[in-house]
């Protein structure tokens, strides 16, 4: 046999050898993991539903990495949505090349919230499904009226929900070292502004501000805070140690607990409403549609999404 010969049966023969890679690495050795109705649910199409709800670092990785919880939940997510296209091809629903740039530019305008920042914008395939899906939502469980009558029961009921607790007014000033919180004590003592020794010496954003933080409740800031809630208007606080170095505290004053408004409170109480009503709608809704759709797991992939819930 030739050399010639030999060089060309052990390129074939590499070749072959080398072919079953290059298809598993074009090709998902995932593959289906799932049919719906008798189609495949495949995990290309998984990853795509996790990226559409937001779980891009999921999207990118083997599935039997995922957790069982977000695992489910994506399984979830895709066969609902698999129902309302469905039943958007049924309706004749579609969404507009206006209707995307004008949800394109809604989210522009809420994504970026200083100038300095460009603001996050998801592909238009993304927001073409967002809108299609919501307009499916509309036709299947629409909003439904909800009373003046039935907000203020809700109002009621959920009293604690709208309360306010009391609340610190104060000002602050914060240095890197306990020789530092306490000479700026001294020269309080000796007669010294507050507002200008925070100016001057805080590390704090708040110090361009004379030191005043903005309204807080008990527990709502690091433990030494909670000290100007026994204190009196206008006293100044003993040196404070945080993880944010060492504080002076100067309580303004103490808002009382209050309870808000029914109108001020009014929509907030209808869109939680309505958003509760609809969701009951549509899952009743997807609860009859997969009894003509049944789902089945297939056996490689039942461990992983256990925690179906569908």
């Amino acid at each position: 046999m030739t050399p010639r010969r030999c060089r060309h049966l052990f390129l074939t023969g590499l070749f072959l050898l080398l072919l079953p890679s290059c298809n598993r690495e074009n090709h998902s050795p995932e593959g289906v993991v799932a049919t719906l109705s008798g189609t495949p649910v495949s995990s290309e199409e998984l990853r795509e539903t996790a990226r559409f709800i937001g779980l891009e670092s999921l999207s990118s990785r083997p599935l039997d990495t995922w957790s069982p919880v977000l695992a489910s939940l994506v399984l979830r997510e895709t066969v609902y949505d698999r129902l309302l296209d469905e039943k958007a091809k049924k309706a004749g629903l579609d969404v507009s090349p206006g209707e995307v740039d004008e949800e394109r530019k809604r989210l522009a305008g809420i994504s970026a919230p200083s100038p300095s920042r460009s603001p996050y914008l998801p592909p238009e395939t993304l927001i073409r499904r967002k809108l299609l899906l919501e307009k499916v939502t509309e036709e299947e469980a629409p909003a439904p009226k909800i009373t003046t009558r039935e907000l203020r029961t809700a109002y009621r009921q959920d009293l604690a929900h709208y309360t306010l607790p009391e609340r610190a007014v104060a000002k602050d000033i914060v240095v890197r070292s306990e020789d530092e919180g306490k000479a700026i004590l001294a020269a309080l003592a000796a007669g010294n502004s507050f507002s200008a020794l925070a100016k001057a010496k805080s590390l704090s954003p708040e110090g361009k501000k004379g030191g005043l933080l903005p309204p807080f409740s008990m527990g709502e800031m690091p433990p030494p805070f909670n000290r100007v809630f026994s204190m009196k208007p206008g006293e100044v606080s003993p040196l404070l140690s945080s993880p944010y170095g060492y504080h002076i505290l100067k309580l303004v004053s103490i808002r009382p607990a209050r309870v808000r408004t029914f109108s001020s409170v009014k929509e907030s109480i209808r869109k939680r409403l309505i958003r509760k009503i609809r969701k009951k709608e549509l899952g009743d809704w997807i609860s009859k549609e997969l009894q003509h759709h049944p789902l089945v797991i297939l056996p490689r992939y039942r461990a992983l999404f256990s925690q179906n819930g569908i």
